[in-house]
């Protein structure tokens, strides 16, 4: 099995995440902010309806906005961008200009002002760049922390799993990522932060996963770095199954303020 590196890069003042193998499920929402309506900038013919005051494509209801996504994930189909609004009342009321900011934002992948709209209400703006990159903006940083918590699950039970026999294997489950430990890695969101599973070990019924701060040098991810250019190490004990986080000295922070 192919190792997927990831990679998590925060902006505070836009407010948006920029990823790398790190996919977007229903699961990751909570109930209470699930789109009730997506603006979608393009896709497949299936989905959606043109809104004819907009032109827009849109999906309208929960309902369509479940299945759109569940079938994105389901079928790995390349994803639309998109923006969710709350009501197409207010949406109608977008002036042109709005209008050309939504477009603009789509196109490029940066707003002219803000990602988020009062007419909209929206709290997400999901982009999909080149090189397999995701960047969203969220109103609500916070709700990120789910879709990291998903996705480092489910990649430490491939790394336990991938030795053993698809057929008869037990296929181990493994604990939830700590709050506490998402809470340490926050900070070093902000300087590019590449968790390196391809370099991944299991070292005394610990797997070990390297980390290295990459800022926006994306070339860097599919590199072996050198292991003492690491700031820590995020391990999980598959015996006790504790996630543990360590980083390395106490002037790491220094060294990348320095950087910036």
């Amino acid at each position: 099995m192919s190792r997927v590196n990831l990679y998590v890069h925060y902006d505070p003042v836009m407010n948006y995440i920029k990823t790398r193998g790190i996919d977007l499920k229903i699961e990751d929402f909570n109930n209470q902010y699930v789109p009730h309506n997506l603006i979608l900038a393009e896709a497949h013919l299936q989905f959606g309806r043109f809104d004819a005051p907009t032109n827009f494509k849109i999906l309208r209801g929960q309902p369509e906005v479940l299945q759109y996504l569940e079938t994105v994930t389901k079928q790995q189909i390349h994803s639309s961008n998109w923006i969710d609004f709350e009501s197409i009342e207010l949406m109608h009321q977008l002036t042109p200009n709005e209008i050309a900011e939504i477009l603009y934002l789509f196109h490029s992948g940066n707003p002219l002002r803000s990602a988020f709209f009062y007419k909209l209400q929206n709290n997400y703006a999901f982009l999909t760049l080149p090189n397999g990159l995701n960047k969203t903006y969220y109103r609500y940083v916070s709700h990120f922390i789910p879709r990291l918590q998903r996705v480092l699950n489910t990649k430490m039970g491939q790394l336990m799993n991938e030795n053993r026999s698809f057929l008869f294997a037990r296929r181990t489950k493994v604990a939830p990522v700590p709050q506490a430990i998402v809470d340490q890695l926050e900070h070093y969101f902000l300087f590019g932060l590449k968790f390196d599973f391809a370099r991944a070990e299991l070292i005394n019924k610990n797997w070990q996963i390297p980390l290295f701060i990459i800022e926006d040098e994306l070339t860097l991810l599919t590199l072996a770095q050198k292991i003492d250019e690491s700031i820590g190490m995020l391990s999980y004990n598959i015996e006790v199954q504790e996630w543990h986080l360590s980083i390395n000295g106490e002037n790491d922070e220094e060294k990348l303020e320095e950087t910036q």
